[in-house]
C-alpha cells in the first residue's frame, strides 16, 4: 500500500475553539468503530489522551509547554510525508508562517471556529483567516463548524449557514447529530479497516517473528475498549515466547510496551510506531547533559526506597536515530526506579532496557491510573503489575 494513500486531515481554527476536545472525541469514536488512525500533534503544546482522562487540575500541574522550532516543523513534515496510518492532524490555533508549511502536506481539513461573546464579528474574521490558510496551501475544506463553548446543553444543534458543535468542554466528550456527521465524513475517508492495516504491517516483518496485536488480543478477553488493564498484564506477558524475536503492534499504554520489551529479555524486540513504522528501540549510552540537548531535560530524585527519573521535552519529538542527544543521567545501583514524563514509547522502552540490568525494579507512571505500574522486578517486595501510589508524599533525600 502506498503511504500517500492515507489521508492526513487537518483540524484547524483559532485558539479556544474547542479543537482539542473535538479531536479527543473524534479519535474515541473512530476507535470504537475500529477505524485505524493516529492523532499527530503538529503543535508542541499538544497533549495525549491522558489529558482528558484525569482531573483537569492534575493536567495543568503536569503539562509541559513546548516551543516551535524549524527542527520541530521539519520533523512533523517528515511524518506527514511518510505516514503509516490515516492521520488527524492537530495544528494548534496560532500558526506561524513557518508552521504553515505543515498545512501543505495535509490532504483535507475541518475547521472549528469559536464564537466570542464580547466580539460577535470575530467568527467571520477567524473563518476568513483560516479559509485563506487552507486556500494558500491547497488544502480542501471538508466542513467548517461553529463552536459554542458556553452552551449548557450537551446536544449538537444546527445553525445556518454553519452547523454548530456545542458544549466542547475540556474533560468531556462531544456527541449529537452534528458530531455524528463529522464521524461519517471521516469514516468515508478512512476506508482502512483496523484488521486489514494490521495484516499489511505484519507482512512488513521478516519471517519467524512472533507478532502480538495488542488491541485484537485485548478484544478477545472481552475488553470493550480493547485497552489493557493492570490485572491483565500477567496474561499478556505469557504471550511472549522464549527464544524468538517479538514484534508488538497496536495502540496501547506505554507501560504495556515497556513490560513486553523487558519480558522479551535478550530476544530481538520490535515495536510499531504510528509515526515511524517498525522500529527497534536504540541502545542508550549513559550521557551527562549535552549542549545540543537543551530541548530535553531529565531529573533524577532520590527517595528512601527508589529513584524518580523524570524526562520531558520542549520540542515534543525526538529523532530516534540520534539517541546521544538524550541527557540520561547515571542512576546508582541498588534501588527501584519510577520513570515519568512525556516521552515516546520507543524511548521509554530504550530507557527501561538500559536500566533493568542494574536496578531492583522498574515502574512507569501512568496519569490515568494515578499510580506507577511495576513493569520489571527482581525484588521480592515488588511484583510486575503492582501499582505504586504516585506522586508519593515521602520527602526526597
Amino acid at each position: 500500500m502506498i503511504q500517500a494513500q492515507f489521508p492526513a486531515i487537518l483540524i484547524g481554527g483559532p485558539p479556544h475553539s474547542g479543537k482539542s476536545v473535538l479531536i479527543y472525541s473524534l479519535t474515541r469514536a473512530l476507535r470504537e468503530a475500529h477505524i485505524s488512525h493516529y492523532v499527530l500533534r503538529a503543535c508542541p503544546d499538544g497533549e495525549g489522551d491522558w489529558a482528558y482522562q484525569i482531573p483537569q487540575d492534575v493536567v495543568r500541574a503536569i503539562r509541559v509547554t513546548g516551543i516551535f522550532s524549524s527542527q520541530f516543523t521539519n520533523r512533523v513534515i517528515g511524518y506527514l510525508q511518510k505516514r503509516h496510518l490515516p492521520l488527524l492532524v492537530d495544528v494548534g490555533g496560532l500558526p506561524t508562517p513557518e508552521q504553515e508549511q505543515i498545512f501543505a502536506h495535509c490532504t483535507h481539513s475541518i475547521l472549528l471556529i469559536g464564537d466570542r461573546v464580547n466580539k460577535p464579528e470575530a467568527f467571520e474574521q477567524d473563518r476568513e483567516k483560516w479559509e485563506a490558510f487552507m486556500q494558500r496551501n491547497h488544502v480542501p475544506i471538508l466542513a467548517t463548524f461553529r463552536s459554542d463553548l458556553e452552551a449548557s446543553r450537551l446536544e449538537s444543534i444546527k445553525n445556518e449557514p454553519f452547523q454548530t458543535l456545542s458544549a466542547l468542554e475540556r474533560g468531556k466528550e462531544v456527541y449529537g447529530p452534528v458530531f455524528e456527521e463529522v464521524i461519517d465524513l471521516l469514516s468515508g475517508l478512512m476506508l482502512f479497516a483496523e484488521r486489514s492495516l494490521a495484516t499489511i504491517h505484519k507482512k512488513q516483518l521478516p519471517s519467524g517473528v512472533h507478532f502480538i496485536d495488542l488491541p485484537t488480543l485485548a478484544g478477545k478477553l472481552g475488553n470493550r475498549d480493547r485497552l489493557w488493564q493492570p490485572d491483565e498484564l500477567s496474561f499478556l506477558l505469557d504471550q511472549v515466547p522464549d527464544n524468538q524475536p517479538v514484534a508488538v503492534y497496536g495502540r496501547s499504554a506505554n507501560w504495556i510496551y515497556a513490560a513486553l520489551a523487558l519480558a522479551a529479555g535478550s530476544n530481538p524486540f520490535t515495536m510499531f510506531d504510528a509515526k515511524l513504522g517498525w522500529v527497534t528501540p536504540p541502545t542508550l549510552p549513559r550521557r551527562t547533559h549535552m549542549p545540543d540537548a537543551d530541548d530535553w531535560q531529565t531529573q533524577l530524585t532520590s527517595y528512601e526506597n527508589h529513584f524518580l527519573l523524570e524526562m520531558n521535552t520542549g520540542s515534543q519529538y525526538l529523532d530516534i536515530d540520534d539517541p546521544d542527544r538524550i541527557p540520561l543521567p547515571p542512576v546508582p545501583k541498588g534501588k527501584g526506579v519510577i520513570l515519568s514524563g512525556r516521552i515516546p514509547h520507543w524511548l521509554l522502552v530504550a530507557v527501561c532496557q538500559h536500566l533493568a540490568p542494574t536496578q531492583d525494579w522498574l515502574a512507569v507512571y501512568q496519569p490515568p491510573l494515578h499510580a506507577a505500574l511495576v513493569v520489571w522486578s527482581q525484588s521480592k517486595n515488588y511484583t510486575v503489575g503492582q501499582l505504586i501510589p504516585y506522586p508519593q508524599a515521602d520527602a526526597a533525600n
